[in-house]
């Protein structure tokens, strides 16, 4: 409680919002979330080193509450030692960034958008493997991500069924996968709305693709 009470006036860096759901990296960096938890979109389960010796696994995990009416901070990440520099709230799942480029993600992995090369469910943040790329920052739609990294190189994954990921398809992608029609074109930011995704190069150009209805 003492915590949670220094939270409300320390100094905030970044906040997101999903469909129900919210987050709020402080200036420590720790993360804390609140709002609907059913869907495991707050990641506030934790599983010691000790119990997960002893066999212990997500599904030994209680059901989790359904809402969280005040924020918590979000243990798994906090015990890691790693700070979080940016969060990204979907309708029903998170992506966390740290200062050492690592991307954590939780909550409902339908369409693979976890990035953890499958449609599981995942109660605690688990690290999204890119490859050696760092990341600087990442954006959540209803069920597509994207990330932007450290060189430029924008990577997408989740549902793909309007084109949304840029890969010249409709495939949903469970794991990133790099835009390759962006190589060349270093972008210093991407966003992904409801069936489409936007990023912004070095040079100031907009690129858009996915949906086009409604202009």
């Amino acid at each position: 409680m003492q915590r949670k009470q220094r939270a409300v006036h320390e100094r905030k860096s970044f906040l997101s919002a999903g469909l129900a759901h919210s987050s709020v990296v402080l200036g420590s960096g720790e993360l804390m979330t609140w709002g609907l938890a059913r869907q495991y979109q707050l990641g506030l389960d934790r599983i010691t080193e000790k119990e997960r010796r002893a066999g212990t696994t997500e599904v030994n995990l209680e059901a989790p509450k359904d809402v969280h009416h005040s924020p918590d901070v979000v243990p798994t990440l906090k015990a890691s030692g790693d700070v979080v520099t940016t969060v990204a709230c979907g309708s029903s799942h998170t992506l966390a960034v740290t200062r050492a480029g690592a991307v954590f993600s939780w909550g409902s992995g339908a369409f693979g958008r976890l990035g953890h090369g499958s449609d599981a469910d995942v109660r605690i943040p688990r690290q999204i493997e890119f490859k050696r790329k760092r990341i600087a920052k990442v954006s959540c739609g209803p069920d597509h991500c994207a990330a932007v990294s450290e060189v430029g190189e924008v990577l997408t994954w989740g549902a793909g069924s309007y084109g949304n990921l840029g890969h010249g398809d409709n495939t949903d992608q469970s794991m990133p996968k790099l835009v390759d029609g962006l190589v060349g074109k270093p972008c210093i930011a991407a966003v992904c709305g409801s069936k489409h995704t936007m990023a912004l190069s070095q040079s100031g150009v907009v690129l858009v693709w996915g949906h086009g209805g409604g202009g």
